[in-house]
């Protein structure tokens, strides 16, 4: 199997790009990309059935593929559909390839790579805009005019000529859950347009006949389905008996598992709750009934996780990266339920051209919260990998009426979701981050558990949470008196705006008049903001949705407004804002070309948008072909 160099590129600059050689002379890492290529290529001709590894690069979780397919299909609810339709129909302009200038003839001054003629957006407030820059020893050496430029270049100069293209900092993702399945069948089941629950019973029928028992069977369950109370281990059992199953919640704080998962997995049958999560139970007794909320499923998700091997995590690894790099996204922030020190085993054997910092997510139990998750790993474990931060989650979210309101959800007066912990252990998470000089996350969506938040940062006078790096996952129930508060005491919030692109979750659930994922006023008041995809890793998806915000539209952002989040505000959220997210001076060359200008086409044609260069540290990790 061959695959065409790119011939017109220097020998140093070939590392990312398949030459037409025996796989016997290619360097490792290149030969374990062109097999991974080769087995992507190869699955698609597989039917859904046939066992395969259950890698879903974008998102374990959310079935993100599924839903960016359906989002550029124009298949989301009536009130987001009129903004979406015309997504799939407008791809982006073809544009041919990045010309090379050959280098000009001057002195050398040591200058790397210069691009210019382009529409740089830097996302420095001094300096937004500028039409060339220089790169030298993988940081950005000079920002400014052509003709500054060419000053500065010499024999051994590469050169680019962007012909007017958009160049961005490349995008940081600052929130997602990249976690690499074991081998199991996945159902095709489309969370967005979220199909009965006799429909998915015959998805798992003909997987059940096409499979020996034994084997994992695993789908994502839409909006209606996740909150279908007939869907237990009683019901899923009728369906596959001897196939162990998970039906994941759409955001994974509701998972539904059937009696062969329940033994795999190790739970026992009257489990008790850890702290922080619950299983439900069947009638009448203490025996599990397979549903399965909050923390009560982490430590079997953790199990499932485990089953992979450190082979088959790199490789989802590198497809994961893969993915990235055609977006123009060089950082990841994430949250696996993959232990940490097997991800960790599994990133370095990835050695991914990509950023990767991976945060840890413990579990809880009985007894109370896990601390010594991955506590000993050294914070550095690579030149572009490294484990900071912790992560808990204080309450569920809007979709299973779970996120904590504080009072009865306005349609449906039975419940007003529900705290996963107290006041008083949110503030010892603080404690605890502050001794162990760690940056603490902290997802909070409703009302109550925001407020405890702030009520716990305020506890604790003289810290300045700011310099910590106190983040606050989500926050979609931030009022405008929490908002004030949440920016005096220095809290920064990491937003996901495709979660915007589903309305019903928002304003029927909150109530009429009630504020509910701000946006643009979380700017505008002084709060540090960054962007997570936690869904589709597409960032031109969540860049569409902070503009036109369907839920609010009121909150949408402007384009400028939403880059900068994407890729300073998230360098900040990792507390690395004094060396990337900006192409300024002494600052990290990760940028990328992009295929539009996204700063003038419509909202809709946004997620068509793919980067054509991808320059990691000034090093040429992604290029488009024709």
């Amino acid at each position: 199997m061959n695959f065409l160099a790119r011939t017109d590129a220097p020998r140093s600059d070939r590392r990312s790009h398949y030459a037409p050689a025996c796989g016997c002379c290619m360097a490792p890492s290149q030969f374990l990309e062109m097999v991974e290529t080769y087995a992507h290529h190869a699955g698609q001709d597989l039917h859904w059935t046939t066992p395969r590894r259950l890698v879903q690069p974008f998102h374990w979780t959310c079935a993100s593929q599924g839903l960016q397919d359906a989002v550029l299909q124009g298949s989301l609810d009536a009130a987001s559909a009129s903004v979406l339709t015309s997504a799939a129909a407008q791809p982006s302009a073809a544009a041919p390839a990045i010309r090379r200038r050959p280098a000009l003839q001057r002195v050398c001054t040591g200058i790397d790579k210069a691009l210019l003629n382009g529409k740089i957006f830097t996302s420095d407030a001094r300096q937004l805009w500028c039409e060339a820059l220089a790169i030298q020893d993988g940081r950005i050496a000079y920002v400014g005019s052509v003709t500054e430029i060419e000053a500065l270049c010499g024999p051994g100069t590469e050169v680019f000529d962007l012909g007017g293209r958009v160049v961005i900092p490349g995008f940081n993702d600052a929130h997602m859950h990249h976690t690499p399945d074991p081998v199991g069948v996945r159902l095709p089941i489309d969370p967005v347009a979220d199909p009965s629950f006799e429909e998915v019973g015959r998805m798992i029928r003909e997987a059940v006949a096409a499979t020996p028992p034994g084997t994992w069977i695993y789908g994502v369950m839409g909006i209606e389905l996740i909150n279908d109370r007939r869907v237990d281990r009683v019901a899923l059992d009728n369906f596959a008996p001897e196939h162990p199953l998970i039906l994941l919640g759409l955001t994974n704080h509701t998972n539904v598992i059937n009696t062969p998962a329940i033994v795999r997995l190790g739970i026992e049958e009257e489990a008790p709750d850890p702290l922080g999560g619950y299983f439900e139970r069947l009638p009448g007794t203490r025996r599990v009934s397979g549903r399965i909320h909050e923390y009560a499923q982490w430590a079997p998700q953790r199990c499932f996780a485990s089953m992979a091997t450190v082979e088959q995590g790199a490789a989802s690894i590198r497809a994961l990266a893969a993915d990235c790099l055609q977006f123009g996204i060089t950082t990841v922030q994430n949250m696996s339920w993959t232990p940490t020190a097997r991800y960790v085993e599994m990133l370095q054997a990835a050695d991914a051209p990509i950023r990767i910092r991976l945060i840890r997510f413990p579990p809880a139990g009985p007894e109370g919260r896990v601390l010594h998750e991955g506590v000993g790993l050294t914070p550095s474990i690579g030149k572009r990998f490294g484990v900071s931060g912790t992560k808990w989650i204080l309450d569920g979210t809007s979709v299973e009426r779970a996120a904590a309101m504080g009072r009865s959800y306005a349609d449906d007066p039975s419940t007003e979701g529900r705290e996963n912990f107290s006041l008083a252990e949110v503030r010892e998470m603080m404690r605890e981050s502050l001794r162990a000089d760690d940056q603490l996350l902290l997802h909070a969506i409703g009302p109550k558990a925001v407020e405890n938040v702030i009520r716990a940062a305020e506890s604790l006078p003289d810290i300045d949470w700011a310099a910590r790096g106190l983040r606050m996952e989500h926050g979609d129930g931030l009022d405008a008196e929490q908002i004030e508060r949440a920016r005096n005491i220095g809290l920064m919030v990491v937003q996901n705006p495709t979660h915007f692109l589903f309305p019903q979750i928002y304003g029927p659930r909150f109530g009429a008049g009630t504020r509910f994922a701000s946006f643009r006023t979380l700017m505008d008041k002084g709060l540090a903001v960054g962007i997570g995809s936690d869904g589709p890793v597409n960032p031109f998806l969540g860049l569409m949705a902070a503009l036109i915000h369907p839920a609010r539209p009121e909150e949408g952002s402007s384009m400028e407004q939403a880059v900068i989040a994407y890729t300073l505000g998230s360098a900040q959220a990792e507390q690395q804002a004094d060396r990337k997210g900006m192409l300024a001076p002494g600052y990290l060359a990760d940028l990328a070309v992009l295929s539009q200008d996204i700063f003038s086409v419509a909202a809709d044609a946004l997620p068509a948008t793919r980067s054509l260069l991808t320059l990691v540290e000034g090093e040429t990790v992604y290029e488009a072909t024709e």
